[in-house]
C-alpha cells in the first residue's frame, strides 16, 4: 500500500514538472510572439515617418517648382509689357513725326559745326546733297549733274545693291561749278532707320536737298521732306528718277508677252506701233506720277511741291548743254537749281 502511494505521488510530480514545461514554453513564445509585433509595429512606424518625410520633400520641390515658374511667367510678362511700351513710343514718335511735330531734338550749335566740319563744309561753296532710299539712282543722278557717265574714273560707284554705306563727297569737276555734291546712304536700310535719317545724317546743313524717288513716295521721302520744311536754311527738290525705264516697260506691258524693242528684227509696223504706245504711256506716266507725289504730300499735311521726272541719259545730256529724246523735266530741274544756287549766294554775301 505504501509503495502504491509513493508510485502515485512520483507520477503526479513528473506530471506537474511537464505541466510546467508546457507552460514555460508557451509562455517564452508568447514572450516571442510579443516581441515580434513589437518589432512590426516598430518598422511600421519607421516606414510612415520616411514616407511623410518624402511626402513634404516632394511638396516642398513641387512648391519651388511652382514659384520658379510663376517668377518666370512674371519676369516674362514684365518683359513683354516693357517691349510693348517701348514699340507704342516709338510708333507714337514716328507719328507726331510725319503728323507735324517737331522733333524732340533738333541740332545744337555744337551739332551744325561738327556737322560741318565732317562734310568738309565750305562758305564759298554751295552743298548739294542727294538722298532716297535704297536703289532710286543717287549714285547715276551725281555722275550725270556732273556731266559724267557712270564709267568714267572719277564717277560715283552704282550698283543693284545700295553702294553709299557712308556720306561720300564729290566735288563738281567743271572749273567754273561752285556746287560739292554729297551721295548719301539710302534710308531705310538697316544702318540708317529712316524715321530719324535726317538728324542721323545732319542734313540740316545742306543749302539744297535732292530727294530722288523711284516707284513709290517712302516714309522716309516724306520725313526728309517735312525735315526740310522746318529748316529754312534747306530747299528741297523732289524727283522722279528712271523715267525712260518707267515708260519703256508700261509700254511693253501693252504688247504681246516676249516683245523686244530692242530686236533689230521688228518689221516698221510693229516699231511705230509701239512708238505710238510708248507716247501714251509717257503722257499717263507723267500724269500718274504728279497725282501720286501730291496726294501723298497732302496725305502728311506738307505743302504741294513740283515734281521733276527725269532720267539719267537726259539729265546727261541737258547738263551738258545738248539734247535728248528723252528728256522731260530736266532742262526745268537745271534752271530752278541754278535759281536756288542764286538765292543761296545772295543770303550768304
Amino acid at each position: 500500500m505504501s509503495f502504491f502511494l509513493f508510485m502515485v505521488a512520483v507520477v503526479a510530480l513528473i506530471s506537474g514538472r511537464f505541466q510546467q514545461l508546457s507552460a514555460d514554453e508557451e509562455a517564452a513564445r508568447a514572450r516571442r510572439a510579443a516581441e515580434a509585433a513589437a518589432e512590426s509595429e516598430k518598422a511600421r512606424r519607421a516606414a510612415e515617418e520616411e514616407a511623410e518625410r518624402a511626402r513634404r520633400v516632394a511638396e516642398e520641390v513641387t512648391d519651388d517648382a511652382q514659384r520658379r515658374q510663376e517668377e518666370h511667367e512674371q519676369a516674362a510678362a514684365e518683359a513683354a509689357e516693357a517691349l510693348r511700351r517701348a514699340e507704342e513710343a516709338r510708333l507714337t514718335t514716328e507719328r507726331q513725326w510725319f503728323d507735324g511735330v517737331r522733333p524732340e531734338c533738333r541740332p545744337s550749335e555744337e551739332d551744325i559745326v561738327r556737322m560741318k566740319a565732317k562734310y568738309f563744309y565750305s562758305p564759298n561753296f554751295l552743298h548739294f546733297a542727294v538722298v532716297g532710299s535704297s536703289g532710286v539712282g543717287k549714285s547715276s543722278f551725281i555722275n550725270a549733274v556732273r556731266g559724267l557717265s557712270n564709267n568714267h574714273p572719277i564717277a560715283s560707284r552704282t550698283g543693284i545693291v545700295d553702294c553709299t554705306p557712308q556720306v561720300i563727297r564729290y566735288p563738281d569737276p567743271r572749273p567754273d561749278s561752285r556746287i560739292i555734291w554729297y551721295d548719301v546712304p539710302g534710308a531705310g536700310t538697316p544702318d540708317v532707320p529712316d524715321w530719324h535719317y535726317f538728324n542721323a545724317l545732319g542734313l540740316y546743313i545742306f543749302d539744297c536737298i535732292i530727294v530722288l524717288i523711284d516707284n513709290r513716295v517712302s516714309e522716309s521721302d516724306l520725313a526728309i521732306i517735312r525735315a526740310c520744311q522746318q529748316f529754312i536754311n534747306v530747299e528741297v527738290f523732289i524727283v522722279r528718277s528712271k523715267s525712260d525705264q518707267h515708260i519703256n516697260n508700261m509700254a511693253c506691258d501693252r504688247l504681246p508677252p516676249g516683245f523686244d524693242p530692242c530686236d533689230s528684227g521688228i518689221d516698221d509696223k510693229t516699231r511705230c506701233h509701239f512708238l505710238q504706245i510708248k507716247s501714251e504711256e509717257r503722257m499717263r506716266f507723267i500724269d500718274e506720277t504728279r497725282q501720286n507725289v501730291q496726294m501723298n504730300l497732302e496725305n502728311k499735311n506738307l505743302f504741294p511741291q513740283k515734281v521733276y521726272i527725269i532720267c539719267k541719259d537726259a539729265m546727261l545730256a541737258i547738263w551738258n548743254s545738248s539734247h535728248s529724246p528723252k528728256a522731260i523735266d530736266e532742262a526745268e530741274l537745271l534752271n530752278d537749281v541754278r535759281e536756288c544756287m542764286g538765292r543761296c549766294l545772295e543770303s550768304a554775301s
